[in-house]
């Protein structure tokens, strides 16, 4: 008997075994799993409408069919839930964040945000603009019924709403205004897009923004159709020599904010430099709003599964179909892979532009 040919078949007998029996373990990772999706803005929120749609389409692609159980961890423009997340969250892969990515606390280096967002683990992101709107009787004595029939009002204060002093929401709102010349009195401290948009509907407020998924899925039919509001502007897409473009995701009659400003100012005008940046910046995130994320340290084979459900979420037919209904234009957004890379290029700016950005949060703290 050649010992030594049957003890070599022998481990590649076990061998092969083995590998067959990881295989069979890999693919059931979540299997008999909770896991627990964390949002970081308040229930009816943006935030929500679109992580409970994204998750409802990829859940059929994460091997194992784990139960998916929503938590709400909201506060401070999305800080709290990321903190939680960041640790707190566990790293079996049992804890999942889709949040509203609160870009700026990290780009400001604001203490309240106590984790690294380019630290975690990137399953995905989905890209989305926002869009301004108004009550048409804003300003007193005056109907708006386009952004030109705001533009040119600089003594009647716009009350706005926003989440908190260093949100992407209130730090646009505000910027975006003194940019314009036109007076604000800004409320702060809603905790999701729902709670703001319900102020409006009291008159409590006149004008907010929400993503895509807000304006559509929400706001159309609560204040757009019934003629309570009309859109007014959206940020727009950082381009080349120092322009912010017209986002194709938008529709032509809802103009960019360069557009807006121009319109008022003259073409090729800009605003103070820093404040012009500043605007950009917030522009540059728009392309990752939403965030799919694990904590630093989640298993690695977890992050694989979720990476690969996304993948072939982000080419489903019917998710791409649900997306445009809910979210009014086509989807885009970026692989784990990209998005790992993505968030890396805009959290570091130059240190005149952070300073400037956390000196405006922190005047909107009193």
């Amino acid at each position: 008997m050649n010992l030594l040919k049957h003890s070599t078949l022998g481990i590649m007998a076990v061998a092969a075994a083995t590998v067959g029996l990881n295989a069979t373990a890999d693919a059931q990772y979540f299997k008999g799993k909770r896991v627990n999706i964390i949002i970081n803005y308040g229930a009816g929120g943006n935030t929500d409408i679109q992580g409970r749609m994204v998750m409802r389409h990829m859940k059929k692609y994460i091997k194992g069919n784990p139960r998916l159980v929503f938590r709400h961890v909201s506060g401070a423009g999305g800080v709290v839930g990321a903190n939680f997340l960041g640790e707190a969250g566990k790293t079996n892969g049992t804890m999942m964040g889709v949040f509203t990515i609160p870009i700026m606390a990290q780009v400001m280096k604001t203490p309240e945000l106590r984790v690294d967002l380019s630290a975690f683990h990137y399953v995905g992101a989905v890209g989305q603009q926002t869009i301004g709107h108004i009550r048409k009787d804003a300003i007193p004595g005056k109907t708006i019924n386009n952004w030109k029939d705001m533009i040119a009002n600089e003594t009647h204060p716009i009350r706005t709403g926003g989440h908190g002093p260093t949100s992407s929401k209130d730090l646009r709102t505000r910027l975006l205004f003194q940019a314009m010349k036109i007076p604000l009195k800004h409320v702060t401290g809603y905790k999701s897009g729902g709670q703001i948009r319900a102020a409006i509907l009291k008159d409590e407020l006149d004008m907010t923004a929400d993503s895509l998924a807000g304006y559509y899925g929400r706001v159309h039919a609560q204040l757009i159709k019934p003629g309570i509001s009309v859109p007014i502007w959206h940020i727009g897409t950082p381009g080349p020599n120092n322009t912010i473009l017209h986002s194709p995701s938008v529709p032509k009659d809802i103009p960019s904010f360069q557009e807006v400003y121009e319109a008022k100012f003259g073409k090729g005008a800009r605003p103070d430099r820093l404040i012009w940046n500043a605007i950009r910046t917030i522009g540059a995130s728009r392309e990752m709003l939403r965030i799919l994320v694990f904590r630093k340290g989640t298993d690695p084979q977890a992050v694989s599964e979720m990476r690969a459900a996304w993948d072939k979420t982000m080419v489903d037919k019917e998710f791409l179909a649900d997306y445009k209904k809910v979210n009014g234009s086509a989807f885009g957004g970026l692989t784990g892979a990209e998005a790992q890379k993505y968030i890396k290029s805009i959290v570091d700016v130059p240190k005149d532009l952070e300073k400037f950005l956390l000196d405006y949060a922190n005047a909107a703290r009193g």
